[in-house]
């Protein structure tokens, strides 16, 4: 029997959301509220219950930044990718 099924796939998006969570809560700065209230350091439960946060629990990649394609900065592949763009506009 196939295990991935409607909860699997309920649990995997559960775990991207609280990775990404915890990845913005430490990378993040202070976050205002609607209120007008902010949070220096917030935890990532508290923004998980953040109305712009809730793109992050339905989409796979809702922007193009390093956070929500998951991958880390490579130094290498910038710098081919740079010559590649620099070359195409000398020739």
């Amino acid at each position: 029997m196939d295990k991935r099924n409607k909860f699997w796939k309920r649990q995997q998006m559960a775990r991207v959301f609280e990775a990404r969570m915890i990845l913005y809560a430490a990378y993040g700065h202070c976050i205002i509220r609607e209120d007008g209230s902010y949070y220096e350091h917030p935890r990532w439960f508290e923004l998980a219950k953040d109305r712009w946060a809730q793109v992050y629990k339905t989409t796979g990649t809702p922007c193009s930044c390093w956070m929500c394609r998951g991958f880390e900065y490579d130094r290498k592949e910038y710098k081919k990718e740079t010559r590649r763009i620099i070359r195409e506009s000398m020739e």
